[in-house]
């Protein structure tokens, strides 16, 4: 009985943090910044049904519309590590491509709250170039765009080496669990509480799991 119990426990916390590590994502739309023909960061989006949360994406090859829903698992960068980047997108471009890619996430989201002093979305399409592992940007932009593009790229480069998980402690990366070619794709956020909340429900079975154990435990005292 005590063992039913506590492998009953275990289940239930297993639950929560499984839902803790997942969010459902809804796209609402491109807020217009846009250039090279696409839209580009910021994308607005709901998580768990609340927002609007403003995210950018990382991925230059998938491609999604308004309206489409999926499930995402979600990483705060401080637990990227060299096992927990080969579950996102773009396990090629490793622990130090996703640091450049979350400091460049910031120089945008720094940009945008500058009176949008990026509304082409240029920092994205450094993004895109780096995960990407390509110069995706150079056969789309203009020519003086796509020396801005470098010049973040570069920049994001040479901050590398510097970087540590810690310091984009603030910084999550929503990583679809469908990633098929068909599949949507990965987006660099800020922390929610959605992600890390668990739900009302869930903890109410834990609570009353901890409280079968206590009460098994004095049982088994008094029948000592």
């Amino acid at each position: 009985m005590k063992r039913n119990i506590l492998v009953g426990l275990l289940l239930v916390f297993g639950a929560v943090v499984a839902q803790a590590g997942t969010v459902s994502m809804g796209f609402i739309g491109a807020e217009g910044n846009q250039s090279g023909g696409v839209y580009t960061f910021p994308y607005d989006f709901t998580i768990n049904g609340g927002g609007p949360y403003q995210l950018m994406c990382s991925s230059f090859n998938q491609h999604i519309v308004n309206g489409d829903q999926w499930t995402a698992t979600v990483l705060n960068v401080a637990n990227l590590d060299t096992n927990t980047v080969l579950t996102l997108e773009s396990p090629a471009a490793g622990v130090t491509g996703y640091l450049e890619a979350s400091y460049l996430f910031l120089e945008g989201v720094s940009a945008l709250n500058n009176s949008n002093s990026d509304p082409e979305g240029l920092y994205n399409w450094a993004v895109w170039d780096l995960l990407t592992g390509a110069d995706v940007s150079g056969g789309a932009l203009s020519a003086g765009d796509e020396t801005q593009v470098q010049t973040y790229l570069a920049a994001a480069v040479a901050a590398g080496p510097g970087l540590t998980p810690a310091q984009f402690s603030d910084v999550v990366i929503y990583t679809p669990t469908d990633m098929s070619a068909s599949g949507p794709q990965e987006f660099f956020g800020f922390d929610t509480p959605v992600e890390t909340v668990p739900e009302p429900g869930a903890m109410a079975l834990v609570g009353f799991g901890v409280m079968g154990l206590v009460g098994l435990v004095r049982n088994t005292k008094r029948i000592k």
